[in-house]
């Protein structure tokens, strides 16, 4: 397992080296002058020789694979660059943001792991019922509908009509959470409920099942001991994909409620050109993802021991 773990930290090493290539390229690539738009946003007139200093200050004047060693090198001894939108140096920034995010995610999982969870397992032993029928038409509402627009939706009714929740959220207190959570929830329970229904639908017709069920075992005994167990392993990796995709891709949830995360961040570093902010928002979003999928990839080798075999001992037991 140690080996498993180490090898699979450096293959994310070499990913996440991957990423933060592409979006250096890509923020290099962009029309746009970092230089001239940090000038404009201190309300500094550009002159000539001013922009080639400031050029000069930030490397811009230094070769592309220069720059980047640069800012690589940076980025390992913990100075990931200064934003001019907030005045203060990225890493500060991204801390700052960061709880906001990590809660909203964390909550928005646990609601949508809550709300999965009975209503999979219910649809898969009771297929023909009319809870079956209308858990069928959540999961089909959450997958067609778009987190930008369920948002505006709760925020029109629960706080426009109502008056229950501020119009924009609070991140200072839980009540400023609730619909958030609730709309980047919406936006993945109908995947995971599709995903433990097929799973605990194939688990129910396999001939052990039926063996259980000629022996006399009762049929909870089965249903919670044998068949979940079983089943919801597939759901374990939807759901950690489910929650590296929260962390990554809040950004519509933050800007519908004015939340201040990394993602409301992010879209405000897009719009003012803080390259240094979104290079860190970028490299912090796949830390997260490619982190949440190791701990998934280990969780999942230790509930299950045969994916823990080599191929040769795997099929030694077949």
């Amino acid at each position: 397992m140690a080996a498993l773990v180490v090898r699979r930290l450096l293959a994310l090493g070499a990913l996440l080296v991957g990423i933060s290539f592409i979006s250096f390229l890509l923020m290099h690539l962009s029309p746009s002058d970092p230089a001239l738009m940090m000038l404009s946003a201190q309300g500094v007139a550009p002159t000539p020789d001013l922009l080639e200093q400031t050029r000069h200050d930030m490397g811009l004047d230094q070769p592309f694979f220069t720059q980047y060693i640069n800012w690589l090198q940076g980025i390992f001894q913990g100075y990931w660059g200064y934003s001019y939108v907030y005045s203060a140096p990225v890493a500060d920034v991204l801390l700052q943001r960061l709880p906001v995010t990590l809660t909203l995610s964390f909550a928005a999982l646990l609601l949508t792991l809550g709300i999965a969870l009975p209503a999979g397992v219910t649809a898969a032993l009771h297929p023909t019922k009319l809870s079956a029928l209308l858990i069928r038409l959540f999961e089909l509402t959450s997958l067609s509908m778009p987190t930008f627009w369920f948002g505006l939706l709760l925020i029109y009714l629960f706080a426009l009509t109502l008056g229950w929740f501020p119009a924009v959220s609070d991140a200072s207190s839980a009540v400023g959470y609730l619909l958030p959570v609730v709309a980047l929830s919406f936006s993945y329970v109908g995947r995971l409920i599709g995903q433990i229904r097929a799973d605990v639908t194939a688990e129910v017709a396999k001939p052990y099942v039926e063996g259980l069920i000629s022996r006399g075992m009762d049929t909870h005994r089965i249903i919670w001991r044998h068949v979940l167990r079983n089943a919801l392993l597939p759901s374990l990796t939807v759901a950690g994909l489910a929650l590296g995709a929260m962390l990554s891709g809040s950004i519509t949830t933050e800007m519908v409620f004015n939340l201040p995360g990394l993602g409301l961040a992010s879209i405000e570093a897009i719009t003012a050109r803080d390259y240094a902010l979104v290079q860190g928002y970028v490299l912090v979003s796949a830390l997260f993802f490619v982190m949440v999928n190791l701990f998934v990839d280990i969780i999942y080798r230790i509930a299950d021991p045969r994916i823990r075999l080599e191929p040769s001992e795997r099929r030694a037991f077949r």
